[in-house]
């Protein structure tokens, strides 16, 4: 475990690890292998290529690129120069990574080139291919850079949900992240931990894995592509020796139900980003017997974890979020932001090295969120989640203090959902409400149509509209046209009695029998509806990636030959993905996926299949 010091930089820790282990292996992906010796020496010469671009400590840089080894090597290369990268998913709607780039200015956004014309608008002639940069960086010098940059320097932007209609960006220092992997008490980090590199760059659990993992002279191991299965995660696992692994809680469920073998190799998962299900644990704990299970919170605010509960084999429900990581503090406070003796409830509020620096050209916002508390005399986050503190110093969770909601891990916040859906010219009012249970969470959204629109129209075609500004995980699984919305006694909608109003079942031609029968019978288990109709989109129908990945991993029981999950995308309802199952006849659709995926772009053209371009009903 290496030793915390909050004068290191990110660059500078893993420049010292590297100079203890340099033939280690530090990143290993698809039959490949890099060193620790290799990754300085790259991104030194990257580091230099960008300087002699006139990149300049304080710039921004937006990576817009997949999980890779050549990825990281940018990231180190960056904040080697002073500067701080802003990860963006390629597989965002490029409204909102329009939105993204115009917010965060970058000097540079390194990505795939097939993805250029996309972003053209925003990034203009800043875009640059990122093996064609790495190609230029070559001939540059491989000796160290001089420091740059200070451990309370932004190191990363990135970006969440926001309740004013737009994403947020959090700048978050170098501190915070060694702070979150150096000298650490709720998980183990060793030079013979090799660590699951699954997460998204842009979700900040990617920071736990590679920092985690590169920090402390371990081994990253990537998970490839940018819609793996869970067989593709247990195989990755697998080949890798993985030993450390963060789920989010729902992918956690999916793989205790569906391939809990092979997480075996595994000693240490950690999982959360929504409540954890004490029943998987306890069914995991009996077959896994020599592997630890954390609890982890946190918010991005707050560098990935604020809080981890090592969890007993008596745990019972609910699963408390635990104690302060180390480095960290936490503390129950009222509304007047005063201290709350153990035992009564109040808002978690956390501080310490980990802290963000606020958000990026919103400092009205940062006043507001991070905050200077007499009372403790810190300077605080406020999450807004409501907690109660035990005798013993666990923190148990109670649910938010507002609209906030998790999906599949991800934070939402329903008013950018509700924003996008006003902005609609046949949309006079809305309002979007969670239902189900945390396991089995979705998006409603009520809508008040506007005098001169067709409903029809509007159901028809709401879905597809926000899936070109939203990402998939925040675009609702339902839309249902009322009259008014209820108000409560004090004039605010009252989403309580919206919550009431019977589901309406999916309308459509009913599956054929067979094949079609049998898809669909795993659909409606899969998304708890009694009629799947044979023609409509899966994600139309309440589907999310992470339930994709759960019909996947089915449809082994049907006895065809297995498909990749990627295919899935481009079959998305349950006539045309019958048939593929059936003939193995190749779609218009997978033929252009194909041809984009030969030109590199695959995470653009999942992308298109999300806003509707590709992929539709047949």
């Amino acid at each position: 475990m290496s030793v915390f010091d909050r004068e290191f930089t990110v660059h500078g820790a893993f420049t010292r690890q590297a100079s203890v282990s340099p033939s280690a292996i530090a990143i290993s992906e698809a039959g490949a292998i890099y060193s620790y010796e290799d990754l300085e020496r790259r991104s030194n010469r990257l580091g230099r290529y960008l300087e002699a671009r006139g990149v300049q400590a304080g710039d921004r840089i937006a990576l817009l690129a997949e999980r890779s080894a050549d990825t990281i090597v940018a990231m180190l290369a960056i904040l080697k120069v002073g500067a701080a990268f802003v990860p963006l998913d390629p597989a965002y709607p490029v409204a909102r990574l329009a939105g993204m780039l115009r917010d965060a200015a970058p000097v540079l956004v390194i990505g795939r080139a097939s993805l250029a014309h996309d972003v053209a608008a925003a990034a203009g002639d800043s875009f640059v291919d990122q093996s064609v940069i790495l190609a230029a960086a070559e001939p540059f010098s491989a000796e160290p850079l001089w420091e740059r940059a200070d451990a309370g320097d932004p190191a990363y932007v990135m970006y969440t949900s926001g309740s004013t209609g737009r994403p947020k960006g959090v700048v978050v220092p170098h501190r915070a992240i060694v702070r979150l992997v150096c000298e650490q008490n709720y998980a183990r980090f060793a030079p013979d931990e090799v660590m699951l590199h699954l997460a998204p760059l842009a979700f900040d659990a990617s920071t736990f894995e590679i920092w985690g993992a590169l920090l402390n002279g371990g081994r990253l191991a990537v998970v490839p592509g940018a819609q793996p299965s869970l067989d593709d995660i247990v195989a990755a696992i697998s080949a890798h020796g993985v030993t450390t692994a963060w789920f989010t809680a729902g992918l956690f469920h999916l793989l205790v139900d569906q391939r809990l073998e092979g997480l075996r190799p595994l000693r240490q998962i950690l999982t959360g980003g929504d409540v954890v299900s004490p029943t998987h644990v306890r069914r995991a704990q009996q077959v896994l017997a020599g592997c630890r299970f954390i609890n982890g919170y946190g918010p991005t605010e707050n560098t990935t974890f604020s809080c981890c509960h090592l969890i007993g084999r008596d745990e019972v429900a609910p699963l408390p979020i635990g104690r302060p990581i180390g480095h960290s503090t936490a503390y129950v406070l009222d509304d007047e932001l005063r201290l709350l003796p153990e035992g009564e409830k109040g808002q978690l509020c956390v501080g310490g090295e980990g802290l963000a620096l606020g958000y990026l050209n919103a400092p009205e916002m940062t006043a507001e969120k991070f905050r200077f508390v007499p009372s403790v005399g810190e300077r605080l986050y406020l999450t807004g989640d409501v907690v109660r503190r035990r005798p013993d110093g666990v923190h148990e969770f109670f649910g938010r203090a507002d609209q906030q909601v998790k999906i599949d891990g991800k934070r939402i916040e329903i008013e950018e959902i509700e924003t996008a859906l006003r902005n609609e010219p046949d949309v006079a009012d809305v309002a979007v409400v969670a239902c189900g249970d945390a396991g089995a969470k979705r998006l409603i959204a009520f809508i008040k149509q506007a005098p001169q629109a067709s409903r029809d129209t509007l159901i028809r075609t709401i879905g597809e509209r926000m899936r070109r500004v939203l990402p998939a995980y925040m675009v609702p699984s339902g839309f249902r046209v009322v009259e008014t919305l209820p108000l409560t006694a004090n004039g605010k909608i009252d989403r309580t009695q919206l919550m009431a109003i019977p589901d309406e079942a999916a309308s459509g031609p009913t599956p054929r029998v067979g094949l079609e029968e049998a898809v669909a019978r795993i659909w409606g288990e899969v998304l708890e509806l009694r009629h799947v109709p044979r023609d409509v989109s899966f994600f139309e129908l309440g589907g999310t990636s992470l339930r994709l990945m759960n019909v996947h991993a089915r449809l082994p029981s049907l006895g065809r030959a297995p498909l990749p999950l990627v295919e899935l995308f481009d079959h998305p309802t349950v006539a045309s993905l019958a048939a593929r199952l059936e003939t193995g006849a190749v779609s218009g659709v997978r033929l252009e996926v194909e041809a984009a995926a030969r030109a590199g772009s695959r995470q653009a053209a999942l992308r298109r299949i999300r806003e509707g371009r590709l992929g539709r009903a047949s």
